[in-house]
């Protein structure tokens, strides 16, 4: 879609500009300041689809034309990195777009302490950061209240998803527990809240928000999912992540989960030995790859990330929509089908 870039770029300038304001305002105050907007700025930066604000701008332009939407969308990126900051910790994460991730940064300066404590800073700072954006933004009063109370029930999710997520009980999950958990973790803040917020804020019948929100869902669940692929399968230098973080971290994925129910007893009890173990080697984590495969798994998955893509086009296939907006949430479903 010719505009997809245009609008990207558009993100990326005006975060840039807002974010630059920031350090401008407190710089002089202390140069540890200085630094954490600085580093949080470069955070923020340093790549990423900006998949959460081009949705909202194209929730926004399948019901109006106009490009105030754009400014709030940043909220929505802002939100990603301060969630991706407090992320990396819990997972104790080395790489975020294949550079340090922001306690790393602060491990050439200070003691590990010290690090972890700056960056919750840095991620605390950001979460400041959404409500200014739609503070900031041309939105009636009215309207900004209904934003904000859209990004306090997309955070009340997230972390209640992030809870299940990284509190250890992967061998007693179901797959109706991990389908609870995506749709918790990442559906609610990558899809289904900033669709939430463009329509709103367009003014959208309930109807239409309603099919929106369906798509929103699925949409949601395939990205996790894929990810979650990804997380092991995937490339490093394409997906900017370490691929042996999951199995180090005990991930609870749809992937092991349906692994775990296929697999014979020797293998379970091999997946049990080795999967969250620190020092997991990459014979046994190979290993774990080959079990996934042969156990089906790795099918199961694949096949579900391409039925819930097509769940979620089908059901806004037949609603009329802006061509701009719904031309965009039909091609972004195919991009996620087939990220990597």
């Amino acid at each position: 879609m010719e505009n997809i870039e245009t609008y990207r770029e558009k993100v990326n300038s005006l975060l840039k500009s807002f974010l630059n304001k920031k350090l401008e305002k407190n710089r002089g105050v202390s140069p540890y300041i200085n630094n954490l907007i600085e580093n949080l700025t470069e955070y923020t930066l340093r790549g990423g689809k900006r998949i959460r604000p081009l949705t909202t701008i194209f929730a926004y332009k399948c019901f109006k034309d106009d490009n105030k939407i754009i400014d709030v969308s940043l909220s929505l990126e802002l939100m990603q990195s301060y969630l991706l900051i407090h992320d990396d910790i819990m997972d104790k994460s080395n790489l975020r777009r294949g550079l340090p991730t922001i306690h790393k940064l602060y491990e050439k300066e200070f003691n590990p302490h010290l690090s972890l404590s700056a960056a919750i800073l840095a991620g605390d700072l950001c979460s400041s950061y959404i409500y200014d954006i739609i503070l900031e933004s041309k939105f009636s009063p009215k309207e900004k209240i209904e934003a904000i109370k859209y990004i306090s029930w997309i955070l009340e999710r997230e972390i209640l998803g992030q809870t299940m997520d990284v509190l250890p009980n992967f061998k007693e999950l179901t797959e109706k527990d991990i389908w609870k958990l995506y749709e918790l973790k990442t559906a609610t803040y990558t899809m289904q809240g900033p669709i939430y917020i463009g329509s709103i804020l367009a003014n959208a019948p309930e109807e239409k928000i309603k099919k929106l929100q369906e798509y929103a869902y699925n949409i949601g669940i395939a990205f996790q999912l894929h990810d979650d692929v990804n997380g092991i399968f995937g490339n490093t230098k394409e997906t900017g992540k370490p691929n042996d973080s999951d199995a180090k971290e005990g991930k609870k994925t749809l992937l092991i989960t349906k692994t775990l129910e296929l697999c014979s007893k020797e293998e379970k009890e091999f997946i049990f030995k080795n999967w969250g173990t620190k020092e997991i080697s990459s014979k046994d984590l190979e290993t774990i790859k080959k079990i996934i495969k042969n156990s089906g798994a790795f099918e199961y998955c694949q096949k579900k990330v391409n039925e819930l893509i097509e769940k979620g086009k089908s059901s806004i296939k037949n609603i009329e929509l802006r061509q701009e907006g719904k031309t965009y949430l039909l091609e972004m479903a195919d991009y996620i089908k087939n990220l990597y």
